[in-house]
């Protein structure tokens, strides 16, 4: 009886005790959203006359923070020879902690950015743009530079892009941003926007570049550039700086020569500004020579078994020429066991051709000689005449041009020898259908040009899906027609000639050259099926088209419909 009791007593307390517990427990509250609140520093953020024997920094904060992909975020100015110890990094603490390495500069303000670094530690709530400042001297400095900075060439704006200033005095020259950080530095957004301020009196040159491995310096040649050509004569705020950026190619130099394939050598190279020349120990009575636009390689074409490499393993010895340099290339090249297999396949969309495009045929190896007797084409079923044309430049291509019109069905039959290549190789017997669309299928597109550049350009016509160039055109034309276009987005880049070179070229940051002027269409064009757009482009002004992009945004979002049923 009284075990009995005794556990009546004991599950009646247990019972009491959870029931205590659940009117106690937390039921949860609003979610912290909050970003974490800076307290207060040593030295005070702010202060003057800053012993520069100082060995260590601590901000305080009202929660536990860790600082975010810090290389990433984080500038100092002016730089550091040794980088401070920063935490917390890896771990959470409700201070930062900037132990210095070395002894501080006299009279200097020095400015430590977070950017997006600092948060807290549960949620992740981001204080943004956190700065600490401090000077050494009597007093901060406090005039500032803003501006933006773009890429003029690319629709896609570069990440990681860094402005820096350079003080410009006895001891600068224009390499000195080559081998040093800048002395001030800030990052800019993502449209481009940048502000650097804490700034002394003074000259300055200012030079901004995409920081791919963010070490805060050029890696001249590999990431794109900007600058002005003209220093900056500090004593107010400037608020307009406008940059441009732009690939500078690195010194020429020859990098190396290998075997590609059959009969195929590749020749590769480092900032090629003109043509490569290849010339051989061995009397090549085949070779071929096919260049690649904006590359700097070229591919070197032979006949092995024309040119007598009979031997399994050969080595061979080739001059690399370009302007008075010159290099000396040896490859070993390997007779491949399989003999080399040929296709030509026309290029098309969803084997549909648009009525103002011709016929391209594209080979894996060099075109030597065509029989227009073996090709033939069909238009329902009638056989129809065409023209071939073939640009010694593209030797992998034929085009074949031929009258067409909406709704109309195409075969395309090349019999055996009807295309031979650089090998002495003949095509087999090849079938292809192909259509033209409906007229319903296409849409046409007008662009008219005002305050066109004075001297030559180049526009090109882009297919934004892929940045596919789909038409050129070189010359002072302001009015240009785009019919029989597919139901996409395009747009326009512009690029002045300014020297009449007949090419656009790009800057030069030692020779203080700026790249020639580039414009891209402010606005996506999107085309819709019986749909005839007219635009107007006024050259350098960037809002021009904001009434031709909202009514395009409104295309977009039929499209986006469309495509959904």
């Amino acid at each position: 009886m009284k075990m009995a009791m005794k556990k009546i007593l004991f599950l009646s307390v247990l019972i009491t005790f959870a029931s205590c517990a659940r009117k106690g427990m937390p039921t949860g509250g609003p979610k912290d959203v909050d970003p974490p609140v800076f307290l207060k520093a040593f030295p005070d953020t702010l202060s003057t006359n800053v012993d520069t024997d100082i060995k260590e920094i601590i901000l305080d904060f009202d929660e536990y923070i860790m600082l975010k992909d810090y290389s990433k975020n984080v500038v100092i100015s002016p730089p550091f020879e040794k980088n401070p110890i920063v935490t917390p990094q890896a771990t959470a603490k409700k201070n930062i902690s900037i132990k210095l390495q070395e002894t501080l500069q006299p009279n200097t303000t020095y400015h430590f950015n977070f950017g997006d670094a600092v948060r807290d530690h549960n949620e992740g709530n981001v204080l943004s743009d956190f700065s600490y400042v401090f000077s050494t001297g009597n007093y901060i400095d406090s005039l500032q530079i803003a501006g933006k900075v773009k890429d003029p060439y690319h629709l896609k704006q570069p990440e990681k892009v860094v402005v820096g200033l350079y003080k410009v005095d006895e001891k600068f020259n224009d390499s000195i941003p080559l081998r040093k950080k800048p002395y001030y530095i800030a990052r800019a957004s993502e449209d481009g926007s940048f502000l650097v301020n804490y700034l002394a009196k003074g000259t300055y040159k200012i030079v901004a570049f995409s920081d791919e491995i963010e070490n805060s310096m050029i890696d001249y040649g590999k990431e794109k550039i900007a600058f002005l050509s003209d220093n900056i004569h500090l004593d107010q705020n400037q608020e307009s700086i406008q940059l441009k950026l732009f690939q500078q190619k690195p010194a020429y130099r020859f990098l190396k020569a290998e075997q590609k394939g059959y009969g195929q050598i590749l020749f590769t190279t480092e900032g090629l500004k003109n043509s490569l020349k290849i010339i051989t120990e061995k009397d090549f009575k085949t070779a071929q020579i096919e260049e690649f636009i904006d590359q700097d390689s070229i591919v070197f074409w032979f006949n092995p078994k024309k040119d007598t490499l009979s031997a399994r393993n050969q080595r061979l010895r080739f001059d690399v020429l370009s302007n008075d340099k010159k290099d000396v290339a040896t490859v070993l090249y390997n007779q491949p066991k399989e003999d080399f297999k040929f296709r030509v396949t026309p290029e098309l969309t969803n084997n549909s051709l648009s009525p103002n495009q011709s016929l391209k045929l594209v080979s894996n190896a060099p075109i030597t000689n065509w029989n227009k007797q073996d090709i033939e084409l069909f238009r329902d079923t009638v056989q129809i005449p065409f023209e071939v044309t073939f640009d010694p430049k593209k030797p992998t291509i034929l085009w074949l041009n031929f009258e067409k019109d909406y709704d109309q069905k195409f075969e395309l039959n090349l019999y055996p020898n009807a295309i031979e290549n650089i090998f002495e190789i003949a095509n087999d017997t090849l079938a292809y259908q192909f259509s033209v669309g409906k007229s319903t299928d296409y849409g046409n597109l007008k662009l008219t040009l005002a305050n066109a550049p004075s001297k030559p350009f180049f526009l090109q016509f882009i297919q934004r899906d892929g940045d596919k160039i789909l038409q050129e055109f070189y010359g002072k034309e302001t009015v240009y027609s785009f019919p029989n276009l597919e139901p996409k987005e395009y747009y326009f880049r512009l690029l002045v000639d300014e020297n009449e070179n007949g090419r656009w070229d790009t800057g030069d940051y030692l020779l203080n050259q700026q790249a020639e002027p580039v414009y891209l269409y402010p606005a996506m064009i999107a085309i819709r099926k019986l749909w005839d757009a007219n635009e107007t482009w006024v050259i350098g002004e960037e809002n021009s088209t904001q009434k031709a992009a909202e009514e395009n945004e409104k295309i977009r979002a039929t499209l986006r419909e469309e495509r959904g049923r």
